[in-house]
């Protein structure tokens, strides 16, 4: 009997509308009602700054806000081990892998990332 594999690959693709993230800019991974939040990260010149980080469960809905000057755009998505998986229109897409592939902004170590050096706590 033949064995089928499937093979799941999140999307990397710029998030909608977010075309770049310059220092100053915002992340806030919130509940989907946005009332709490459980992860703030701001860009700087040396990175991703963790502003405030609390603890999500694997599969946990959630909502990404992205604050880029005044401009405001939410994303619905989940926790997962180390990542946010976001629910784009063109599919499943992993925050992190955006961030370091279109972004490049290495996701900071006390989130489960590989560079301690671009972290930073104001």
């Amino acid at each position: 009997m033949p064995t089928v594999f499937l093979v799941f690959a999140l999307l990397v693709l710029p998030l909608p509308g977010v075309p770049q993230l310059p220092p100053g800019s915002e992340l806030r991974v919130t509940s989907p009602d946005l009332r709490a939040v459980y992860l703030a990260l701001r860009v700087t010149e040396k990175g991703l700054a963790v502003k405030r980080s609390g603890e999500l469960e694997p599969g946990q809905p959630v909502a990404l806000v992205v604050r880029v000057g005044k401009e405001v755009k939410v994303f619905q998505g989940r926790a997962a081990p180390g990542d946010i998986v976001l629910l784009l229109p063109q599919g499943e897409a992993s925050l992190r892998k955006i961030l370091e592939k279109i972004y490049r902004l290495s996701w900071p170590e006390v989130l489960g990332g590989p560079h301690s050096g671009d972290r930073r706590r104001p």
